[in-house]
């Protein structure tokens, strides 16, 4: 069961004006916290593309880091994996900005060749869908620790569905 406002409140350990001040409902709370985890998630994996350029240090980094950010921060990924808020302007607006970069990203590899060219959306889901679906079972596991294998499964798998070169 779902947390009340007052309890949420209790636990934050601010008063009610302050809570009804920045958040007049829990959809609010929920939309608020959600753009802030999804931006830093975002933040540290575009990060990690532009440490790694090559295409395949990239594609392979970005799942490492997927798996990486939902080993650590447990609670922030099933948050952002269950579900999107219903008011949606700061997290569409996230969104744009992290796709615009990690797309341009991407199409400077496909433009080389060293990796499909598909609409963004699909891309995505080859890259990170796999490690997504991975961790969501993790998470409902409950298990403490990811298993030892799944960086490297996860990431040649998504090299395999992304490159055009003959490694996969």
């Amino acid at each position: 069961m779902a947390p009340t406002l007052e309890e949420i409140r209790t636990a934050a350990g601010v008063s009610v004006g302050a809570l009804y001040h920045h958040f007049p409902d829990k959809a609010s709370l929920h939309a608020a916290l959600y753009t802030e985890v999804l931006r830093g998630y975002q933040e540290g994996f575009a990060l990690e593309l532009r440490t790694h350029p090559g295409a395949r240090e990239g594609v392979r980094a970005g799942v490492a880091y997927h798996l990486r950010w939902v080993a650590a921060h447990r609670a922030e990924a099933a948050l952002l994996l269950h579900e999107r808020p219903a008011r949606e302007d700061a997290v569409r607006a996230a969104d744009e900005a992290f796709m615009r970069e990690v797309a341009g990203w991407f199409r400077t590899h496909a433009h080389y060749g060293a990796v499909r060219d598909l609409p963004f959306d699909l891309l995505y889901a080859l890259w990170i869908g796999t490690a997504q679906e991975y961790c969501r079972h993790w998470l409902a596991s409950g298990r403490s620790r990811m298993r030892p294998e799944a960086v490297r499964t996860l990431s040649d798998a998504a090299w395999a569905a992304l490159s055009t070169q003959g490694d996969r």
